[in-house]
């Protein structure tokens, strides 16, 4: 199946896009966020934050969440175009997870010591102005604001 382009939902400008909780899911981001770029014009360094921070949120999703109960197969993305900054909201019936919660890494005293993975989190901090938590019934609701 070939990765549908993004949607505008609305007048507003607002893209959306419903992806399985699954690899095949994530595969579709990249040409989702492609036409993004394309249509709001981005240059490399919010393109690269709106780029992470999707991929992150929706990786940790696929890769983490589980049912807590209902459809969590689904990951619901939008993301909508202010003068100042670009908003995505990233939603989920997984188990209630607060990224919030997750303190930052503790930098390795050496090479061998270094893992790899588990920075997700952390790099969706750096790169994004403002990241909001809420667990509204059963979904997880994440709300993130990166600058134009």
């Amino acid at each position: 199946m070939t990765p549908s382009p993004p949607s505008v939902a609305e007048p507003d400008g607002s893209f959306a896009l419903r992806i399985e909780r699954s690899m095949a899911g994530l595969g579709r981001l990249g040409e989702w966020v492609d036409g993004i770029v394309a249509a709001l014009h981005l240059d490399a360094t919010p393109e690269y934050a709106l780029r992470l921070c999707i991929e992150e949120a929706a990786a940790n999703v696929v890769m983490h969440g589980g049912p807590e109960s209902g459809d969590a197969g689904f990951v619901g993305l939008q993301v909508s175009a202010g003068p100042q900054a670009l908003h995505v909201t990233v939603e989920d019936s997984c188990g209630a997870f607060d990224p919030l919660t997750v303190p930052a890494p503790e930098r390795p005293s050496s090479l061998e010591e270094a893992r790899i993975g588990g920075l997700g989190i952390h790099l969706m901090r750096q790169y994004a102005k403002k990241i909001a938590y809420e667990r509204r019934g059963s979904v997880n609701i994440l709300r993130l604001t990166i600058g134009r």
